[in-house]
């Protein structure tokens, strides 16, 4: 995605007066950046190890402020109690600017977007006929706790019967054994959920239900490390880091899902 640079600059020069924090990291040495696994962005091996384009990413933000990056990882669903908690200094996972999210945290200039679909299987798609027939308790549809999905999934389909899961792998493998008939769904999973024969999965609708942009988070008091993040994000763009950076992950290659975290979101419960 190219941003537009006279709108980020604009923006640049708006931001807040420098404040201590970001003299803090560098004297801490390290900045602790809070992660979740989420393919292509963090991919997790089954040794545990990291890699991804926020992987990439921040450790080229860490070399730019000549410190070490410590990664935190986390439940999707609690990567922001991780900096509001002071856990972590930022959030860089995939992570969406959505005004929910902007209520308790600040985000820095986006860096990339995604498109939301729900994908289904043939037989299902055939029954509802329409996207509001998936509206329907007999269908099972399934999303990302914490995640993007979820709010596409609560506030397209709420009369499907919806399903909650810790990760997209899980996800897939829901999808792949019956438990789901359908997730809502981003690339390169959804690329993956196709490639599932047995269920023959499909895309009924030819536009995706939301379209997001991914950037940095921080807590809203971390003013000089929100100027040197937009800083960074501007830098890079201009240099053509950001879409080099999504042809070498958003790619078959990488197209995997990361191993299953040993972690789950708690179960939410409905308002009454």
């Amino acid at each position: 995605m190219r941003i537009l640079f006279s709108i980020l600059l604009a923006l640049l020069f708006t931001t807040s007066a420098i404040a201590a924090d970001l003299d803090e990291i560098k004297q801490r040495g390290t900045l602790r950046v809070a992660v979740a696994a989420l393919s292509p962005f963090v991919i997790k091996a089954d040794d545990g190890t990291l890699s991804g384009f926020e992987i990439d990413s921040t450790q080229g933000l860490g070399a730019h402020l000549g410190v070490d990056i410590e990664y935190v990882e986390k439940p999707f669903c609690d990567l922001a109690e991780a900096v509001l908690s002071g856990e972590a200094d930022v959030i860089a996972s995939g992570y969406s600017n959505m005004p929910e999210r902007r209520r308790l945290l600040d985000f820095s200039l986006p860096y990339h977007d995604t498109e939301y679909f729900v994908i289904m299987t043939k037989r299902q798609a055939k029954k509802a006929k329409t996207l509001r027939g998936i509206n329907s308790k007999d269908i099972r549809i399934g999303f990302q706790h914490g995640g993007v999905s979820g709010m596409v999934a609560h506030g397209e389909f709420p009369g499907s019967d919806l399903k909650g899961f810790s990760s997209f792998t899980q996800i897939l493998e829901a999808m792949e054994s019956g438990e789901v008939d359908g997730a809502v769904l981003f690339d390169p999973y959804l690329d993956m959920a196709k490639d599932i024969e047995s269920k023959k999965f499909t895309v009924p609708h030819e536009f995706a239900l939301t379209r997001t942009i991914e950037a940095f988070a921080t807590d809203q008091n971390s003013d000089a490390l929100h100027e040197a993040l937009n800083e960074w994000v501007i830098g890079q763009d201009l240099e053509g880091y950001w879409d080099d950076l999504e042809k070498k992950w958003f790619s078959d290659q990488h197209a995997i899902a990361s191993a299953p975290p040993p972690y789950a979101c708690a179960a939410v419960q409905p308002v009454q």
